[in-house]
């Protein structure tokens, strides 16, 4: 096909008014601090709830993350599942939505006992047709997979947006390599929870005092009159049949020669299931129910049956009790 010196010349104007375009927008890209807030605990809700019941209530919270929003200015992007992404012009204006919506959890956790995890990153993004597209995207999204429930961790990027009063309350949480990355970089944590020892503007917790703090922390297990004191160093504890593997021997033909472990991640106790026929687990202020090589942060005094449901069974309970180390 054959194109006159015209329109090959109008062809290469467009290219460039393409390109000067391209460019201009690169430079001036559209910045954003984009968080997600995914709910946990969601498949206890479930078990223990029903569907209608636990459906509702899992509405209900998106819908309260997504409240939170609007009312600190920020944009609703979408959901997804029992995920919301959402993002802001100010970095500042997010954090201050991110503390609100682990806030508003943590004053209605005695009803539902539902946690929330959140992932903020700050940086350059791509808007298209209603959705956040790129690096700050992915980053967010990343870090909402590293953090527990009830816990905010941040990028380095949206650290820099902060106030003075929010960088107070943020502490160094880890190094990693974020998605596409070479090179590690640092992560923080937002302590947002009311705390007289976050006073500090200038103190970072360095590591001999995490340490120090973590191993304050003890499980103490009751089953049949014996009573065993477990700790951070002592995990993974294992509980099953085989006498050769197992910390705590429950000779039951209902349990498995390995049935569950407790292990301490990210500061809590958590329950892993890895039977054939499940654990029950009932906390003392709620409602009995069933894991199934699923695992579940220990964070209340609870009973557990291996098994069978608790009304049948054929072991002694095992009584669960969360406290402090004694000095």
């Amino acid at each position: 096909m054959l194109v006159s010196l015209k329109q090959a010349h109008f062809v290469q104007l467009k290219i460039n008014h393409v390109n000067f375009y391209m460019k201009h927008n690169n430079k001036k890209g559209k910045f954003l601090a984009v968080l997600f807030a995914d709910i946990s605990g969601s498949s206890a809700l479930y078990k223990t709830k029903g569907n209608l019941q636990a459906k509702a209530i899992i509405s209900s919270l998106l819908n309260d993350i997504q409240k939170t929003t609007l009312q600190h200015k920020g944009k609703v992007i979408k959901t997804i599942g029992d995920e919301v992404m959402v993002c802001f012009d100010r970095g500042e204006a997010c954090l201050e939505a991110a503390t609100a919506i682990q806030k508003h959890f943590a004053s209605n956790s005695s009803q539902h006992y539902l946690m929330v995890s959140i992932g903020i990153s700050y940086g350059d993004v791509i808007l298209e047709q209603g959705d956040l597209f790129g690096e700050t995207v992915n980053d967010a999204a990343y870090l909402t997979k590293l953090a527990k429930g009830s816990q905010i961790i941040f990028s380095e990027s949206l650290l820099e947006e902060l106030s003075c009063e929010q960088k107070a309350k943020a502490r160094e949480f880890d190094w990693v390599t974020l998605k596409g990355a070479k090179k590690t970089s640092p992560i923080f944590r937002l302590y947002w929870q009311e705390d007289d020892e976050l006073h500090n503007e200038t103190q970072f917790l360095s590591t001999d005092i995490v340490l120090e703090q973590i191993n304050q922390q003890i499980l103490t297990l009751k089953s049949d009159g014996n009573e065993i004191l477990i700790d951070p160093n002592m995990t993974p504890f294992t509980i099953g049949r085989n006498s050769d593997s197992c910390q705590l021997i429950i000779d039951d033909a209902s349990v498995s020669r390995e049935h569950c472990q407790i292990t301490y991640n990210r500061g809590k106790f958590v329950l892993i299931d890895h039977s054939t026929n499940g654990c029950y687990l009932k906390p003392t202020d709620g409602l009995e129910f069933y894991l199934r090589r699923e695992e579940f942060p220990l964070m209340e005094d609870s009973c557990l049956s291996l098994g069978n449901p608790s009304y049948k069974l054929t072991h002694p309970l095992i009584y669960i009790q969360c406290n402090n180390k004694p000095n």
